[in-house]
């Protein structure tokens, strides 16, 4: 039974709990829960230690670094680049709730709002307008040479780059560039990344923060659907942000479309995820690539396939990164600069031992290198299903391999590893 926007049967605390959030001390080190209102934790959105606040009893979180900030579905929403609606889901279901659960006046209250402002987001626009804007959009920006030496170095050619549209963000003249897209009759409501500013202005969703360059994800039809950000600054472990503008006044989220590069009657098919790598892989092998914008990001996937089906598709190859075969053993004498070592309970169990027995001891499994390798596993697994479901044969492709069949470590991308072959032809 799928529950009703209008009821909230969890709180705050139980997504931070299935998003692996945890309380920091205000220079990013853990911190036990308490029973207090609020706790402080690393920011999710830029990395910045002990800087986001989560407050249990507004139920809604907000970075003193960044300015990222929201309710608990925008929490998991934004994080993981689907509506609020999507993420009321994908929460339930993470929690195993399948039948409506009891909740006070004050979350039905709070739950209405999060009601009232989705429903008050304008409807995407279609396909063709999307494409127009951004099209028109980007023929009026440059590149800038950091971000050009940066796509050679990744094995890019001058032509590729120029085919591809790449871009730099810019970081002035917004206004000015709505005039532009505005007299050529670009379409603006609707279209991610662009919303109305406090004085009712049509803006874009630019900001030196967010600074880098655009990354134009491709449909199957040969659309752009949407737009990536490679980030000069990555924020934490977060690499690319959305073109997005969900959470502003007439804004829209990105929809986190799939991106594909290739012959869409191709037969065989390459799935990995990011639409950068896909994209230079696609080049290195000549190879049809479908790439979804992280391992997580699979809920395109299936009409994507079923699209590619009606056409010639027959097998798919997933070629996720090698992240899926990643050693979780490590020597523990090699724990005590790890951040996470004075939360880590294997690390915590490792110390209670006797001196002889932690001498005698040569390796234990990481709980971090373990929870990571399982999340693309079960990425992995998601499009085994899918494609068993499609009816579709699924290859598992697998590279940088010792003889014993481990994976030496080298290239954990598909990209990386055909730009090293071609490198040493």
């Amino acid at each position: 039974m799928r529950h009703s926007i209008s009821d909230f049967p969890f709180r705050i605390s139980d997504v931070t709990k299935i998003m692996g959030i945890h309380p920091t001390d205000r220079n990013g080190k853990p911190a036990p829960f308490t029973k207090q209102s609020d706790w402080y934790c690393n920011c999710i959105f830029c990395g910045h230690k002990g800087k986001m606040n989560i407050n249990l009893v507004k139920n809604a979180f907000y970075c003193n670094y960044c300015g990222a900030n929201g309710g608990m579905l925008d929490l998991y929403g934004d994080y993981y680049h689907i509506s609020r609606k999507e993420a009321y889901d994908e929460i339930c279901k993470e929690l195993h709730l399948t039948n409506e659960a009891p909740v006070s006046e004050k979350t039905v209250t709070t739950a209405c709002a999060e009601q009232k402002a989705l429903v008050e987001t304008p409807d995407r626009a279609s396909d063709k307008e999307i494409n127009r804007t951004y099209s028109m959009l980007l023929s009026m920006l440059s590149l800038s040479d950091k971000h050009y030496e940066d796509l050679k170095r990744r094995g890019l050619t001058d032509l590729q780059i120029k085919e591809r549209r790449y871009k730099s963000t810019p970081v002035f003249g917004f206004h000015n560039l709505i005039d532009r897209l505005q007299e050529q009759g670009c379409t603006l409501k609707g279209v991610p990344g662009f919303y109305e500013d406090a004085k009712g202005r049509w803006t874009m969703n630019f900001s030196p923060k967010g600074s880098g360059f655009l990354i134009p994800m491709e449909s199957i039809d040969g659309f752009i659907c949407g737009m990536q950000i490679r980030l000069d600054h990555p924020k934490g472990s977060q690499k690319y942000i959305w073109f997005s503008s969900s959470n502003k006044k007439n804004g829209t989220g990105s929809g986190s479309p799939i991106h594909w590069i290739g012959n869409p009657d191709a037969e065989v098919i390459w799935l990995t995820e990011g639409g950068l790598k896909g994209t230079i892989a696609h080049y290195m092998t000549g190879y049809s690539f479908l790439c979804v914008p992280g391992v997580n990001h699979y809920k395109n996937l299936e009409a994507a396939l079923i699209k590619l089906k009606e056409k010639k598709l027959k097998t798919v190859h997933e070629a996720f990164d090698m992240d899926k075969m990643m050693q979780v053993v490590t020597d523990p004498l090699k724990c005590p600069p790890c951040e996470r070592r004075t939360d880590c309970k294997a690390y915590l169990a490792y110390q209670k031992l006797s001196p002889e027995i932690r001498e005698s001891m040569v390796e234990m499994n990481c709980p971090h290198k373990e929870q990571k390798r399982g999340i693309i596993q079960k990425a992995c697994m998601r499009v085994y299903e899918i494609c068993e479901r499609l009816e579709l044969s699924c290859v598992r492709r697998v590279w940088d391999l010792n003889e014993n069949g481990e994976w030496n470590g080298n290239y954990k991308g598909i990209d990386d590893y055909h730009y090293e072959i071609r490198k040493k032809v």
